[in-house]
């Protein structure tokens, strides 16, 4: 695996679980401005399950470490 997948798979990782956590945002959004009854369970249940936050910041590291692995190959080639 090269460091340009790597990096495209993190950024990948990054906007998908910016995504879902912007979707659940807007569904708890919503809920508070609707004049009917809405279940705010799912939202939230759905950021903690699918744990959005993590994902993100572990997809962040990985794109973290790849930005040092290149300036690291850059040190050494210069």
């Amino acid at each position: 695996m090269d460091i340009g997948s790597v990096v495209n798979q993190s950024l990948i990782g990054m906007q998908n679980s910016r995504a879902e956590i912007t979707q659940s945002a807007q569904q708890i959004a919503t809920a508070t401005t609707s004049s009917e009854p809405v279940d705010l369970a799912t939202p939230l249940i759905n950021i903690k399950q699918q744990q959005q936050q993590q994902v993100f910041d572990s997809s962040a590291r990985v794109l973290e470490v790849a930005d040092q692995a290149i300036g690291a190959l850059l040190d050494v080639k210069a």
